[in-house]
């Protein structure tokens, strides 16, 4: 991937010192400004749901959230340890209201959890294209890039945002329940 960004910029590069020599500078400069603001307001939207989170874990909702989400967890993914369900509710939830990025860290110790344990490739199968669709409610990411980018109206994007995750979420639910058969819990693949 770094080679294909790297050619990128080198022909863009060259090809911009032949078409418009007093651009090159005045474009690397542009675009390095834009992805510094860019970056930095997605910097302050994950600070601030990884705040959330943090709080939520402090209040003692992480457990209130795992135990209201562990029917759910137990259809998906079947049994689970105790701490992985609880990462895996609290990855589910936060994805679900859109903290995107802010969820990596839960998803990270689902799967340590997951992997101390045997048989649980159904689990993390289910779990990535889970997180790979995600039901999002609220898609903050897109919103802010939205509202970055001087979008006329930011928020029209979140009907279709839940209809197309929905969609996809569903999708890929039923697609590793037809592919992956378990039994007990040995999983394989059809």
């Amino acid at each position: 991937m770094n080679l294909i960004f790297g050619v990128i910029l080198t022909v863009s590069t060259v090809t911009l010192i032949f078409v418009e020599p007093d651009g090159v500078l005045t474009s690397f400069l542009n675009g390095t400004e834009k992805a510094l603001a860019l970056s930095s307001q997605m910097t302050v939207i994950y600070a601030v749901w990884l705040g959330i989170l943090n709080v939520f874990e402090k209040t003692g909702l992480t457990e209130k959230t795992a135990k209201l989400l562990k029917p759910v967890n137990r259809f998906l993914f079947g049994p689970l340890p105790e701490k992985a369900n609880d990462f895996m509710s609290l990855n589910i939830a936060a994805n679900i209201l859109g903290m995107s990025g802010a969820t990596t860290p839960m998803g990270i110790k689902s799967v340590k959890e997951l992997e101390k344990h045997p048989n649980t490739e159904y689990a993390l199968c289910m779990f990535f294209v889970i997180n790979a669709t995600s039901i999002q409610l609220i898609p903050s990411s897109v919103l802010a890039l939205r509202i970055r980018c001087g979008a006329v109206n930011p928020s029209d994007i979140i009907f279709p945002t839940i209809l197309a995750t929905l969609l996809s979420t569903v999708l890929g639910i039923l697609l590793v329940k037809i592919f992956m058969k378990k039994r007990g819990d040995k999983c394989r693949f059809i």
